[in-house]
């Protein structure tokens, strides 16, 4: 006589258990709520907006440090601090060194905008231009990819012995600081290793590296970007994400003509 019903139903999912464990063994890792990294790879946008998740909040602020290295000297040491509503509006005031306090920088869309006190009113500036050694202004007022750059495609490509997926983007907006940028994210946790920023003609301008993974918001973020310049060997800059907070800045402080107010 066979086992009890009761008895061989416990052990049918004992079986189908064991049989959907090593299916999901051989499908390699789920990195996001039912989506596979094959998966992701045939949607090479949705990928991106994975990795800029991990990369930041939408809305929130944050102190910056940006130091800059000629060799292995400190050529100079600046602080901002950052606040950023749903992501796409970014103001960025200077409070280090004393002689550049009181700037504000203020990203709305694809609009950026410097004010300096003693000027008339804000100026418009590239998100191109050079704010300090390999840094744009771009890169200090944006702090996601997905909304300047369009994925173009994604692919495994293993990075000095990590398995990574390899994601290449194109700029799509005027907001974009860089022409196109190849990117690389562990293929487990999507979490952003190193990006290559290329001109138009695919000429290498600068590498940087994410660092500094720590708990910040709820999720495991990179707090350090190191930015290596490919022209003048030797120099590069970087940048440090501290005190992250959960705050919902004014909408006041996001409009041009407010920001000789800010303080």
């Amino acid at each position: 006589m066979g086992p009890p019903v009761s008895e061989l139903s416990r052990r049918c999912l004992e079986l189908f258990s064991l049989i959907g464990f090593a299916a999901s063994g051989l499908l390699g890792p789920v990195p996001a709520a039912g989506q596979t990294v094959d998966q992701l790879l045939k949607a090479p946008e949705q990928l991106l907006e994975k990795v800029d998740q991990i990369r930041a909040p939408e809305t929130f602020v944050f102190d910056l440090k940006l130091t800059t290295y000629r060799g292995a000297d400190v050529h100079s040491v600046n602080g901002f601090t950052v606040h950023v509503k749903n992501s796409s509006k970014s103001l960025v005031k200077f409070t280090a060194p004393p002689a550049n306090r009181g700037r504000v920088l203020l990203m709305s869309g694809e609009n950026l905008w410097i004010y300096i006190p003693g000027s008339r009113g804000a100026l418009r500036i590239s998100p191109q231009q050079r704010l300090l050694g390999q840094i744009a202004y771009g890169d200090v007022a944006r702090v996601v990819y997905n909304l300047d750059y369009r994925a173009a495609r994604a692919t495994e490509e293993p990075l000095e012995g990590v398995r990574a997926l390899r994601v290449d983007l194109q700029a799509k907006s005027k907001g974009a600081a860089h022409d196109r940028i190849t990117l690389w994210v562990d293929r487990e946790t999507l979490r952003p290793i190193k990006a290559e920023f290329l001109a138009l003609s695919g000429k290498l301008l600068k590498v940087g590296y994410y660092k500094g993974y720590r708990l910040v918001l709820g999720e495991e973020r990179p707090t350090i970007l190191e930015i290596h310049d490919a022209i003048r060997k030797g120099e590069y800059s970087v940048l440090e994400y501290v005190s992250m907070r959960e705050e919902d800045t004014p909408d006041i402080f996001f409009q041009r003509t407010y920001l000789e107010h800010v303080r």
